[in-house]
């Protein structure tokens, strides 16, 4: 019922070979380093939105 090329989606491999998944090939992010920094900035949000409620 699955492809198996399906599995192959967004499979990469390193310069001695090996094999990974880098992720899930449905992001809606450009880059991975962009989608670091999104999440970086969410979470100071909400760690600065925390501080001042609780306070």
């Amino acid at each position: 019922m699955t492809d198996k090329k399906s599995q192959d989606i967004d499979l990469q491999t390193t310069q001695n070979g090996f094999k990974y998944h880098r992720g899930s090939a449905l992001s809606i992010f450009k880059t991975d380093r962009y989608e670091d920094f999104v999440a970086l900035f969410l979470a100071l949000a909400i760690t600065f939105a925390v501080f001042i409620f609780v306070k």
